[in-house]
């Protein structure tokens, strides 16, 4: 009797041990305690990884510095405002001319011949003659019949209809041309229609 005890005692512990999933497969049992004991060690021992912040991304920032810049430079060293002159002041001048004021028609020689001059003025032509601007002052006279303004000199510029005497007007100002720059906006076409005075040119 003691002996079928035993007996049946090591039989239930051996259906035990074959139900069991450890029993089964102990080496996967033992590699899950590895693995269990491992893993926080590893990541004790790389903190880094464990609390890794995540990377933002590059913000761009686009801005009008530049643009504001280049404005107050442009705005800086943009050529003085001509003054402008009217029929009456033209006609004064016309009438007593000034060594210091100088009248200056800018149409072509072509032009002039055609229709006439205001009386006592000079001919620069813009569109054929603009490097006059630029040249000495002998070679100036010399080309042109008259001397070049200086700084003490006010350059007055009229055209047929005021475009080409505010170009000119800029460009003297770029060039140092005279001293002070004006126009006369109404021009030829004004200053025929209120029948001013015309010097005939050969």
């Amino acid at each position: 009797m003691a002996s079928k005890r035993v007996a049946d005692s090591l039989a239930q512990y051996s259906r035990r041990l074959s139900s069991s999933p450890t029993a089964r497969y102990p080496s996967q049992s033992l590699r899950s305690s590895r693995l269990s004991t491992s893993v926080p060690v590893f990541l004790a021992s790389n903190p880094a990884r464990t609390q890794m912040p995540l990377r933002q991304p590059k913000r761009h920032f686009i801005t009008s510095f530049s643009a504001r810049k280049d404005q107050t430079s442009s705005s800086t060293n943009s050529p003085q405002q001509s003054r402008l002159y009217t029929f009456d002041d033209i006609q004064a001048l016309s009438s007593a001319p000034s060594p210091n004021r100088i009248l200056i028609d800018v149409r072509e020689p072509s032009e002039l011949q055609a229709t006439g001059k205001i009386p006592n003025s000079k001919n620069l032509p813009i569109t054929s003659a603009a490097d006059g601007f630029f040249l000495p002052a002998e070679e100036f006279e010399e080309r042109f019949g008259f001397e070049k303004p200086g700084e003490e000199d006010e350059v007055i510029f009229y055209c047929k209809a005021g475009v080409r005497s505010r170009a000119a007007a800029r460009l003297a100002g770029q060039a140092g041309f005279g001293g002070t720059v004006g126009e006369y906006p109404g021009s030829w076409v004004e200053w025929s229609e209120k029948g001013g005075e015309v010097e005939r040119v050969k």
